[in-house]
């Protein structure tokens, strides 16, 4: 459905109560660019929280797999490292995964 451009309409559509599978493999997607890990990370939307429990779900391998690599971008920063692939972002920091 169309909801909308932003981030916020596919945050709002986790708190649906069968969101579609679909959603976790387009924020993992999202997450790989720039702004997409800024709007994730960003405090006031709460999103790290709204993703969290979405990672034991069970009922969609797809969404739960989607979810957990948007999570995954989220700590590193692409294209911020001297060397090949990404290095640990200041999510990452944060939660001691250095």
């Amino acid at each position: 459905r169309e909801r909308g451009p932003g981030l916020a309409p596919l945050l709002q559509a986790l708190g649906e109560p069968r969101p579609p599978p679909q959603l976790g493999p387009l924020l993992c997607n999202l997450s790989q660019l720039p702004e997409g890990r800024r709007g994730l990370l960003d405090r006031s939307r709460r999103s790290v929280q709204r993703l969290l429990p979405f990672t034991q779900c069970e009922d969609s391998a797809v969404r739960r797999r989607g979810v957990v690599g948007a999570l995954r971008n989220c700590c590193f920063e692409y294209g911020e490292s001297p060397g090949p692939g990404p290095a640990a972002g200041p999510a990452a920091l944060a939660l001691g995964c250095e």
